[in-house]
């Protein structure tokens, strides 16, 4: 009989230890707080595939309340840009930090000199104000100009998405293989390092078969061609500034001090030099690239 009372009471004092140590527990543990952009981005449905990029890229924690500017698509945005849910889901995280991170300005928004504003990816994204209740981001990309206070940040709705920046121009020409030969004639020449000294520039990048075009039937023809010769051709090629295909206007200055004629035809940008008998147009650019460098990829070789 004795035992069974000290089993009891044992057992009464282990209940009220564990009851205790709940209790204290409960009053210790903090509630988690969202921020007001936390709430923001769980609550608004509009918003659920920017939540969804978020997770992918391990961003919440960008979320914080600051004073720093957002970039912010709905849904519709994500989607018209190549984005629904299917592919977010399959994307690596890097890209969807590089997506997320390239529309975070922590120093807000900034439309002079240029419009070179800091980003948390590190290359800059440049934005003009129309006139027109509308920021032109990149020459392509869109964002309405009046911002939503959202505790300390402020949130520019995204009409069109911007392209990530990459983060070098090296990193561009070695990666796509539309862009083998002038990637060749940059690492002949190793002239990329030199023009960082010279501020923000903007190449007008041949394609290979502009190359080819122009007798360099292979790489390594290239390769075996005057170092010299290849140094002229590729400053022919970077124009001095920074311009997008909004921004260009009639007449820009190569790095050998040459000018070059920028016309549009069927609203197609085209450049010439003095030695070109017809114009080199225009395929596709406003590609950002690292701190100063604007890439636009063109059908043939500016000649001055």
């Amino acid at each position: 009989m004795i035992r069974c009372w000290k089993h009891t009471i044992v057992g009464l004092l282990s209940l009220f230890l564990i009851g205790f140590l709940a209790c204290q527990k409960t009053a210790t543990e903090k509630k988690v707080e969202l921020t007001p952009l936390q709430t923001l981005i769980n609550t608004d449905t509009t918003l659920s595939l920017y939540h969804l990029m978020l997770l992918r890229a391990n961003d919440i924690g960008l979320m914080k309340d600051t004073t720093a500017s957002l970039l912010v698509p709905r849904n519709e945005v994500l989607v018209a840009a190549g984005y629904p849910e299917i592919i977010i889901d399959s994307m690596s995280s890097a890209l969807a930090d590089r997506i997320v991170r390239y529309n975070y300005l922590p120093s807000g928004i900034s439309t002079d000199s240029g419009g070179a504003t800091p980003t948390r990816l590190g290359a800059p994204l440049y934005i003009q104000d129309n006139g027109n209740g509308t920021l032109v981001l990149n020459g392509t990309g869109m964002a309405g100009d009046k911002p939503a206070s959202v505790g300390q940040a402020a949130v520019y709705w995204l009409t069109s998405m911007v392209p990530p920046a990459a983060d070098s121009l090296p990193d561009i020409l070695s990666t796509d293989s539309s862009l083998t030969y002038l990637n060749a004639v940059f690492a002949r020449t190793n002239i990329y390092d030199s023009l960082l000294q010279t501020g923000s520039f903007t190449l007008l990048a041949p394609v290979n078969s502009a190359f080819q075009a122009a007798g360099y039937d292979s790489i390594g023809a290239i390769d075996s061609a005057n170092v010299d010769t290849l140094i002229q051709l590729a400053l022919n090629q970077v124009v001095k500034g920074s311009y997008f295909t909004t921004t260009f206007p009639s007449t820009v200055t190569n790095m050998t001090g040459a000018g070059i004629v920028v016309t549009r035809s069927n609203g197609i940008l085209q450049f010439a030099g003095g030695g070109n008998v017809t114009p080199v147009h225009w395929l596709s650019g406003d590609n950002v690239a690292g701190q100063s460098t604007i890439l636009h990829k063109t059908d043939g070789i500016v000649s001055p």
